[in-house]
């Protein structure tokens, strides 16, 4: 089994407050406001120019994400409404995410949703993951995948590779 066998859905309740919601075209424009955030540029993408993604850029980013994995929004209960406050992909060829909304950095939402899609992707029975490029200079990235267990397997001067064989 893989990816491609199974019916991606529609919402996954990560905890009471928190939940990834698959997402679909007409809801990509949300994203457009995390990705003009310069620190979310940087850690993510290395981009230090300050111009951000316009939308067809993030059209193209997140087609291409669903189509190797499944996309996932990340929402957070806010007031009895949920709010859209990132994104996540689950691949056996990247395992990207982005908290777009500072204001939830640090608050160990990033944990929560990659246990959630690491539970997902032993159900479905994925073989392994690999994130293929994790900044140097990005140490929380690095430290969350690392609490998984992801070890280094490669590595130039800007980035390292990491897997983990689930």
């Amino acid at each position: 089994m893989g990816l491609k066998d199974v019916k991606q859905p529609l919402i996954i309740d990560v905890n009471e407050r928190l939940r990834l919601k698959n997402c679909s075209e007409r809801d990509w424009k949300i994203a457009e406001q995390w990705y003009k955030d310069e620190k979310i540029l940087y850690y993510s993408e290395g981009i230090k120019d300050g111009k951000g993604y316009d939308l067809d850029t993030i059209n193209k980013m997140y087609t291409y994400l669903s189509n190797i994995g499944e996309l996932y929004f990340i929402e957070y209960l806010e007031n009895e409404k949920w709010v859209p406050i990132g994104d996540a992909t689950l691949s056996e060829e990247n395992m990207p995410i982005i908290i777009g909304d500072e204001a939830y950095w640090g608050k160990g939402i990033g944990k929560l949703v990659i246990g959630k899609l690491l539970e997902r992707a032993r159900k479905i029975e994925l073989k392994k993951i690999t994130i293929p490029a994790i900044y140097k200079y990005n140490a929380r990235s690095r430290n969350l995948f690392t609490s998984f267990g992801f070890k280094k397997i490669n590595e130039n001067e800007n980035e390292d590779t990491f897997q983990l064989i689930l």
